[in-house]
């Protein structure tokens, strides 16, 4: 398992359930979660303040923070957004935000392979994007409608983000259940590190959440 160094900050309000967490300095990761369905705005901060009761850190040991861009809930990822950028600007200290894609890649393909990932988008319609190694480009990300999804080789894993995936009636597929995978703070802290030794981190005045445009009609994912 790789190292995660202390202490940065991770952030995820990209889904329904609202987590946080923090490196430790024997490369552990401190987490806690709120799941009260997108109540996020509430419980943002209380739920940061807990973590570092909890962990003993003062905030102002942080080194970086890590922060969700999604895609997911334009709401909670909003919020997210705004409490990563508010602490960072405010301590001076680098933020960088990984897409949950980019996040869950290297841990999904290494347990399932290939797996396409489904998150909820608008009614009847999800963001797409096909995981096949343990590095995920952003720009693949598509939205796409249920139907679409009889394009992909069967042999492909499915697995859907904060949703019941079964309920698409996608026999061809595996489906990957909950109790098999399901997202940790910690996937977004080894490559947000990653990304801050590549680039010293992203502009926070420019960081936005992930927005993608619908797939183009007739085309295929």
């Amino acid at each position: 398992m790789e190292m995660i160094q202390p202490h940065t900050l991770a952030i995820d309000s990209s889904t329904s359930v609202l987590r946080v967490g923090i490196s430790l300095e024997n490369g552990e990761v401190l987490s806690l979660e709120n799941k009260d369905r997108y109540r996020h705005a509430e419980f943002v901060f209380r739920l940061i303040n807990d973590l570092f009761d909890k962990s003993g850190i003062d905030k102002f040991h942080l080194k970086a923070i890590v922060v969700s861009i999604g895609p997911g809930s334009f709401t909670g990822l909003r919020v997210g957004m705004a409490s990563a950028k508010g602490m960072a600007a405010s301590m001076n200290i680098p933020l960088v935000g990984i897409s949950t894609y980019s996040a869950v890649a290297p841990r999904l393909f290494a347990r399932f392979g290939r797996t396409a990932v489904l998150i909820p988008s608008r009614r009847d319609e999800y963001y797409f994007g096909l995981v096949d190694s343990a590095e995920f480009a952003d720009e693949s990300i598509s939205i796409i409608r249920p139907e679409k999804l009889e394009a992909i080789d069967s042999e492909t894993d499915l697995w859907g983000v904060d949703f019941d995936v079964t309920r698409l009636g996608q026999t061809r597929f595996r489906i990957i259940t909950p109790t098999e995978f399901e997202i940790s703070i910690r996937d977004f802290l080894a490559p947000g590190e990653a990304r801050l030794k590549e680039s010293g981190g992203d502009d926070i005045s420019s960081l936005e959440p992930l927005y993608i445009q619908n797939f183009p009609a007739g085309t295929s994912p």
